[in-house]
């Protein structure tokens, strides 16, 4: 029985030499076969920084256009408004001076007004003789021109139209137009001393410059003929 198994164990043995058993074929299959990683390419690597500096720069270049499209667009948003503004400030302007023109051809007729009363009504002096002389047809037709004349002074304040107190005030050249001068003592700026025709602001705007007669102080005999 023991020779037998020697037998077949050798038997099992391969005659030729360089056979090797299997488990070292295994591994030679596997030396032949390795699992190896792929390192990556230089070019690749090249590419990918393009490739981001290229998004970069696009990034970039759009945030650039949208804080220019920004600005443009606040930009547009204050002139709409300022035009706006500056539309409804013309439109309140014009509303409040729109009656200007139609108003100085009424002060025409208020200034006719007041011509017809001075010329109608009697001083204190000759008022008792006038009186008798005046009928009553005469008497009703001034009452009449008087009644007018306060309806046409209410219709101006209505519109504030309001009457520039010329007289005893210091002459300003901006409201007040001189007809005549005088040279007077015992001043030390030019005076109004009488009104011609009355004048009118207008809602604070010069409508009507009132016709004056100015008083000015009188001019040393050139310095006392310069001393």
């Amino acid at each position: 029985m023991t020779e037998q198994k020697e037998r077949v164990e050798i038997n099992d043995v391969s005659d030729d030499p360089d056979e090797k058993p299997p488990v070292r074929e295994k591994q030679k299959k596997q030396k032949a076969h390795p699992k190896t990683t792929t390192a990556p390419k230089k070019g690749a690597v090249k590419k990918l920084q393009e490739k981001i500096e290229e998004l970069e720069e696009s990034l970039e270049s759009a945030t650039k256009d949208r804080d220019e499209f920004k600005d443009r667009y606040l930009r547009t948003l204050a002139e709409i408004d300022n035009f706006r503004k500056r539309v409804k400030k013309e439109k309140e302007e014009f509303q409040k001076y729109v009656l200007s023109e139609f108003l100085l051809d009424l002060l025409q007729v208020y200034d006719n007004l007041e011509r017809a009363l001075k010329a109608k009504t009697p001083s204190q002096k000759k008022e008792t003789i006038l009186n008798l002389l005046v009928s009553e047809d005469e008497k009703s037709i001034i009452s009449g021109v008087e009644m007018i004349h306060k309806q046409f002074s209410d219709l101006l304040k209505k519109y504030n139209v309001v009457e520039i107190e010329a007289l005893n005030k210091p002459f300003d050249p901006n409201i007040h137009q001189a007809l005549s001068k005088e040279e007077k003592e015992d001043i030390n700026e030019p005076i109004v001393i009488e009104v011609y025709q009355k004048g009118f602001m207008y809602n604070d705007k010069l409508l009507k410059p009132p016709l004056t007669k100015v008083a000015i102080p009188i001019e040393e005999e050139a310095n006392d003929e310069e001393e």
